[in-house]
């Protein structure tokens, strides 16, 4: 359950990096006397297209450190899982011969 959960935020996050690239090529394509608005709760405020384009670095940025990060816990869980099942495995061979004899 919880090794799904990592593959869940991995995929959001790739998500979230891809559509911050998309939108930064999208906006570095666009003229620089175009009018950019943030989006900032229920309103929109108007930003030069430097700040446009630093916040959308900065997202793509965070969800790539975000992946790495949540591939590596995977990764760690997943060891752990295996480990645990093996030590259960263990445990119930050494009941089944402890219970034959």
């Amino acid at each position: 359950a919880v090794v799904s959960t990592q593959s869940t935020g991995i995929e959001q996050n790739k998500n979230r990096g891809k559509h911050a690239e998309l939108t930064y090529m999208e906006v570095k394509q666009s003229n620089s006397d175009t009018k950019l608005y943030e989006s900032v709760g229920r309103m929109f405020v108007l930003e030069t297209q430097d700040v446009i384009l630093e916040q959308l670095k900065d997202r793509a940025a965070k969800s790539r450190d975000t992946i790495q990060k949540l591939e590596s816990q995977k990764g760690y869980l997943n060891k752990n899982l295996k480990e645990s099942e093996n030590a259960l495995r263990e445990l119930v061979e050494t009941k089944k011969t402890a219970v034959a004899k």
